[in-house]
C-alpha cells in the first residue's frame, strides 16, 4: 500500500502537480500512524492477555495453598479441642484416681501439645514478586493481602504467646514430675511417665490445678483466633473460586 502511494507521488511531482501531491503525501502519513496505533492496539492486547494469564495462574496457586491451609489449621483446632478436653478431664482424674493410668498419661501429655500452623505462601510470593496489581478485582487483592499479612501474622503472634507461656510455666512444673519418652505410636509422639510417688505429690499439688486452668484459657484464646483465620480462609478460597469462574467466561 505505502509502495502504491509513493509511485503516485514520483508521478504527481514529474508532472509538477504540487497541491496533489500533497494531498497524497498527508495521506501517506496518516495511513503510516493508523498502522503504528493499530500495532501498539495488537501489543497492548496481547499485553493483557499475558497479564490475565499470569493472574489465573497465581490465583489457582493460591487456591492450592489455602486448601492445604484449610486443612491445617482445622487439624489445629481438632488438636485445641483434645487439649480443652484434657484440661478438665485431669483435673477430675488427680481429685478421684488413687494411682497414674494409660489415660491419665495420655491427659497429661495432652496438655503440654503445642500444634503450630505453618501457611503455604508460594503463590502469595510469586504474586509479591510480580506486583499485587497483577490481582485485577480490588477487593480481591485487598482480602488475600489481608490474611497473609494481617491474619496469618496475628495468628502466629498468638501462637507465639502460648509458646512462652508454656516455656515460662509448665515445662518446670512437668519435669518435676514427669518423665517423658518418646513414642513414634503415640497420638502426641510422647508419653509422660510419673512414679507413685510423685502422683500422691501432684495430688496435693495446688499449682497444678490452676496450671491445667491457665493452660486451658490460653488453648482456646488461641482456637478462638484459629477460627477467625478459618473463616477468612474459606471467604478467600470462595472469592478465588467466583473470580476464577468469571475470568473463564
Amino acid at each position: 500500500m505505502i509502495k502504491f502511494f509513493r509511485n503516485i507521488r514520483k508521478k504527481l511531482a514529474a508532472e509538477n502537480r504540487a497541491m496533489t501531491y500533497s494531498r497524497y503525501a498527508i495521506g501517506e502519513i496518516i495511513l503510516v500512524v493508523i498502522g503504528i496505533l493499530i500495532a501498539l492496539q495488537i501489543n497492548n492486547w496481547n499485553e493483557e492477555k499475558k497479564t490475565k494469564r499470569l493472574e489465573t495462574k497465581i490465583l489457582k496457586e493460591l487456591h492450592e495453598n489455602l486448601k492445604i491451609d484449610l486443612l491445617g489449621i482445622q487439624e489445629d483446632i481438632n488438636t485445641m479441642d483434645s487439649i480443652k478436653k484434657a484440661c478438665k478431664e485431669v483435673v477430675t482424674y488427680l481429685k478421684t484416681k488413687g494411682q497414674p493410668d494409660s489415660s491419665f498419661y495420655y491427659l497429661t501429655t495432652a496438655l503440654r501439645v503445642r500444634p503450630h500452623f505453618d501457611p503455604n505462601k508460594s503463590g502469595y510470593g510469586l504474586l509479591q514478586s510480580k506486583g499485587m496489581e497483577v490481582i485485577s478485582n480490588d477487593s480481591l487483592r485487598n482480602d488475600i493481602s489481608l490474611l497473609y499479612e494481617r491474619a496469618y501474622t496475628y495468628y502466629r503472634r498468638y501462637e507465639d504467646e502460648r509458646l512462652d507461656f508454656h516455656n515460662l510455666n509448665s515445662s518446670a512444673k512437668f519435669l518435676e514430675y514427669f518423665y517423658e519418652n518418646f513414642d513414634a505410636k503415640a497420638t502426641w509422639y510422647s508419653k509422660f511417665l510419673i512414679t507413685q510417688k510423685d502422683y500422691e505429690r501432684l495430688r496435693k499439688d495446688e499449682s497444678f490445678i490452676k496450671l491445667a486452668s491457665a493452660i486451658s484459657f490460653e488453648n482456646s484464646t488461641l482456637q478462638n483466633r484459629a477460627q477467625r483465620t478459618e473463616r477468612h480462609i474459606k471467604n478467600l478460597l470462595q472469592f478465588i473460586e467466583e473470580e476464577l469462574n468469571s475470568n473463564s467466561n
